[in-house]
Order: structure tokens, then C-alpha cells, then sequence
């Protein structure tokens, strides 16, 4: 359903207000909005499943991955509508498997467990009254109980007692999901690094009161950080990192996204494009160890018709390449550990490499797995990013063919997997992504 004409003029004129923001600590050094970032495998999630097996995850991760190579697909064709230009989700049934972000909205504050999401610009929760959300995480958010929540209306109320037309809020999903709703402002909480917590006034955001989703979606709402102008990330200084630690660890609890001029930019750099709301990076080869691949030249280019080309993503737990550079990797694996283990199938998922054995205890030789950029940056996956424990005795590659999925445009994607124990910085005034390889416990001081 799209605006008319002078409904759009007036979002326009909304989404183009200031933010500002006060802090409950003072410091010379620019203020660190942080939140705590939860992966679904960890105890802090509250979908948390102890019983659950390292390939009950796996197969999630292969699943909710493959739904997002999908998703991908719809938004570079284009075939995505929402009146927001809103086009960013997955499968709602499996999106527990993505990172959630902990922030708070409203006075009093009320916490809320959203999905991170680098190629969305929408920010949008699930708001009381609702319908269909029996599953939300933790309270709804109630405008009505909030002092500071201001309806956004289609012509401003100027006078008290005034009736407001809200504007309304819809957003579309690839898999024919959707939430809807009206647009709003509030403040938005979050935490800094020196035990404090700053708020930002006046923040847009969509207030879903119906969500169209099939089962629980396991979050409530999506905090959008690409590049547009209506992103809270662009809002919020243009500058925005995230550190992502061991996603095999249930216990890491140092996983954190930094939003504004506390960003953390750090390490090497590597310039990024944006199209269709995706931040492509150049990839210029791949090596194994000292080995460099033979990749033909201009195999990672993203082509003038969108086929092609590499994204680095927060919604793809899995990697995955163009066939010719993936079968390169995958007969270089085999050569390097095939005589010495056995090789197993993973039922429902017979594409992936996979060897009986530990990666502990028997991988810890292997070669470390480059990704390399465009002005030196380096992306280096050791063992435990590469290969992952998908039961107690089998463990498997992390990167997939892109064939795997029926996928038109091809790109490769750079998936969390990959990024892990990496501190990934976006400066979007610049255009350049930061890759720092550290603990991120280092970070949360």
C-alpha cells in the first residue's frame, strides 16, 4: 500500500528530525552506545534450548541462512513492497537463529529484544495493544503508558486536545509475513561502557500492533543499521560497530553493538558500496595457509545488471561463494585433511564438507582460512570459524555454494561464522568497513 503524495512529503519531514540525547554520565570521550548483542545459541536468549544438539543448530543455521540468500534474492529484483521501503527480514519462523540487539524504549523504559539487521533501514517493535503476538519476548511496549511516546501524525497536531491521523506503518517479508501498524516517537535507552545510560529523544520508529506471522518469531521488532538516511545508524552519527565473540559458546556474554561517535574503528579498512541496501565489499582472493587460490580475476565483481558482487551480512549465519571459488575451497580441504578422516553426510544438508572427528583436538594445525580485500584488509578464519562441531563427532565446512540456493543474482556472502571474534566497524561518512581481530571482553570496558 503506498502514501499519496502529501502523506509522503510529511514522512519525509519527519524522518528529517534531529536526534539528540542526554546521558546519566559525563565524559570527554564521545559517549559509547552500547548494547549487549544475544546469539540464539547463548543462555542469556530466552529461546534458549539446553536440550537442544549442535546439529539441531547447524540445521537451524543452514535453514535460516538459505532464507536469507532468498530474501536477498527478492530485494535485488526488487520484488519486495512496503510503504516504507522497508524490505528486510528472514523466514519469521527461524529468525531466533539471528543476533538480537537489548535496548529500551519509553519512559518508563521498557527493554526489547530486536534483530540487528545491516541491510535494513527500519526500526519497528511490537506495540500493545497487538495482535498475534503471543510469543513476544519480555513486555510490550504501551505508548499509552509512556509519558514521552508522541503519535506521528499525517497533519501535526499544533494545539492541545487536537485528533491526530497517524501515519501507518506496514512493513513486507520475503516469505509473505508482515507487520503493521502506526508510526510513532519516543526515547530510546541505551547503555554506555561506563555503567551509565544515555537516552535519544524524539526517535521514529514503526509501533506494529499486528504481526503477520505464522509462528513465534522469536523477536520483537528490527533494528535496522544500513546506510539510508531514515536508519538509526545514520541518525546516530554515521558510525556504527559491532563485535561478535564465540557463537559455539553458550556461556560468552561480551557480544556488543556500538552505535554513534563511540564507535569502535579500529584495525584494517576496506571501502564498501551500497546497493539495493546491502554493503558490498571488493574481495580480491582467498587463501588457505600460505596457499593463494587460483581465483580468476574479476570473479567477485558485482556486474552493471546487480548479478555478482560480495555482501557482508549480520543475517547470514553461513557463508557462501560462487560455485568455482567454492569448489576451489573445497578441493583444497579435502587435499589438506581428507586422507585423515573420514568423511560423513549431514542428513538434509549433503552439500556440505563434512569429517568425522573434533576440531578441538584434531584440527589444530589447519591452516587459517583468508578472506582478503580490497587495501590490505584481511578477514582470517581460523578452525573454529571455519569448520563447525555439528555433532560430538562430526564437523563440517561453514561455507557453502551459492548454487545450493536457486538464486538468480549470485553473490557471495560474508556471514557471521566468518566474522566471528572480529570487531567489525562501518564508518558511513567514508564509506569504509573496519576488520579487528580481538576478544571482544577487551571491548566492553
Amino acid at each position: 500500500m503506498a502514501f499519496a503524495y502529501e502523506q509522503f512529503l510529511l514522512l519525509l519531514m519527519a524522518f528529517s528530525t534531529c536526534f539528540s540525547s542526554t546521558s546519566s554520565n559525563s565524559s570527554v570521550k564521545p559517549q559509547r552506545l552500547v548494547s549487549r548483542l544475544i546469539h540464539p545459541g547463548s543462555i542469556h536468549h530466552p529461546h534458549y534450548k539446553p536440550h537442544a544438539t549442535a546439529q539441531d543448530r547447524i540445521q537451524l543455521d543452514i535453514q535460516q541462512s538459505a532464507a536469507r540468500l532468498a530474501y536477498i534474492q527478492a530485494r535485488i529484483e526488487g520484488s519486495l513492497v512496503s510503504n516504507n521501503d522497508n524490505k528486510a527480514s528472514v523466514s519469521p519462523s527461524l529468525t531466533a537463529r539471528t543476533i538480537l540487539a537489548n535496548i529500551s524504549i519509553g519512559q518508563p523504559p521498557i527493554p526489547q529484544l530486536v534483530i540487528i539487521d545491516t541491510a535494513s533501514d527500519s526500526f519497528w517493535i511490537m506495540c500493545s495493544p497487538c495482535t498475534n503476538c503471543d510469543n513476544h519476548l519480555g513486555p510490550l511496549f504501551d505508548p499509552s503508558k509512556s509519558s514521552t511516546f508522541f503519535p506521528q501524525c499525517k497533519i501535526p497536531c499544533l494545539f492541545k486536545g487536537c485528533k491526530c491521523d497517524p501515519i501507518p506503518f506496514r512493513a513486507s517479508y520475503a516469505d509473505g509475513s508482515t507487520a503493521s501498524g502506526t508510526y510513532g516517537r519516543d526515547t530510546v535507552v541505551f547503555e554506555t561502557t561506563d555503567e551509565g545510560t544515555s537516552k535519544i529523544f524524539d526517535v521514529l520508529f514503526g509501533c506494529g500492533h499486528y504481526i503477520g506471522y505464522d509462528s513465534d518469531p522469536g523477536h520483537n521488532g528490527i533494528l535496522g543499521l544500513n546506510s539510508a538516511v531514515e536508519s538509526l545508524a545514520t541518525k546516530m552519527g554515521r558510525k556504527f560497530s559491532y563485535c561478535i565473540g564465540n557463537l559455539a559458546d553458550p556461556h560468552y556474554n561480551y557480544n556488543q553493538l556500538i552505535l554513534g561517535e563511540g564507535a569502535d574503528l579500529e584495525g584494517f579498512s576496506t571501502p564498501f558500496q551500497v546497493h539495493n541496501g546491502f554493503y558490498y565489499v571488493t574481495m580480491e582472493g582467498i587463501s588457505i595457509g600460505e596457499k593463494m587460490l587460483d581465483i580468476p580475476p574479476r570473479t567477485f565483481e558485482r556486474k552493471e545488471n546487480g548479478t555478482g558482487g560480495v555482501i557482508i551480512d549480520t543475517g547470514s549465519t553461513i557463508s557462501y561463494l560462487v560455485d568455482n571459488v567454492h569448489k576451489l575451497i573445497y578441493k583444497e580441504v579435502r587435499n589438506l585433511i581428507g586422507r585423515s578422516f573420514r568423511g560423513a553426510i549431514i542428513e538434509n544438508s549433503p552439500w556440505m564438507l563434512c569429517y568425522y572427528g573434533s576440531i578441538n583436538k584434531d584440527l589444530a594445525g589447519f591452516p587459517v582460512v583468508t578472506f582478503h580485500f580490497a587495501e590490505g584488509a584481511d578477514l582470517a578464519m581460523d578452525s573454529g570459524s571455519f569448520f563447525s562441531q555439528v555433532s560430538n563427532d562430526i564437523f563440517c565446512m561453514t561455507i557453502g555454494p551459492a548454487s545450493n540456493i536457486d538464486i538468480k543474482s549470485k553473490p557471495s556472502v560474508v556471514g557471521l561464522l566468518a566474522q566471528q571474534s572480529y570487531n567489525v566497524g562501518y564508518d558511513l561518512v567514508n564509506n569504509y568497513v573496519y576488520f579487528q581481530r580481538i576478544d571482544c571482553e577487551l571491548l566492553s570496558g
